[in-house]
């Protein structure tokens, strides 16, 4: 794998990522649950899977291993708040208000708002990081590059 490989997977990962912020909005404004994306495990995204098949070898490049934490933690809180919303909804649909013709239960809304802001705060933390990971992939000399893996 070279440079530029690793550089294109790291932009193909900011629009999954802004996707599940997109999603928890969605979750938010009480959308059903047919029109929201279920969450996949994260290794099962492009980033994911990279890191889990390749990504770990890059020793010479340590941010990678905390930009998949931030990745694991970004998918955690998504995955929170999608099965806290319909696991709930399940419970109490008795008190409900009405925003753009959305049925949101009241005693929820504040609670996913919470989960949301968390997700954003995850989500912000990993795109802050690609920026710091493309660097460093970047300074790396082409001629050098396959020493950086571990064997």
């Amino acid at each position: 794998m070279n440079k530029t490989e690793i550089i294109k997977i790291l932009q193909q990962a900011r629009p999954q990522h802004v996707d599940w912020v997109r999603q928890g909005r969605y979750l938010v404004k009480g959308l059903p649950q047919e029109k929201i994306k279920k969450p996949q495990n994260c290794d099962a995204l492009v980033f994911g899977k990279w890191y889990t098949d390749e990504g770990y070898k890059l020793v010479n490049i340590p941010q990678l291993e905390n930009l998949y934490k931030l990745h694991q933690d970004a998918s955690k809180a998504y995955m929170a708040l999608y099965y806290m919303t319909f696991d709930r909804r399940k419970q109490a649909r008795s008190t409900l208000i009405l925003a753009n013709n959305i049925e949101v239960p009241v005693e929820e809304r504040n609670f996913r708002q919470q989960k949301l802001n968390i997700l954003e705060e995850q989500v912000k933390l990993f795109l802050k990081a690609i920026p710091r990971v493309e660097r460093q992939v970047n300074s790396t000399e082409e001629e050098t590059f396959d020493s950086v893996w571990f064997e």
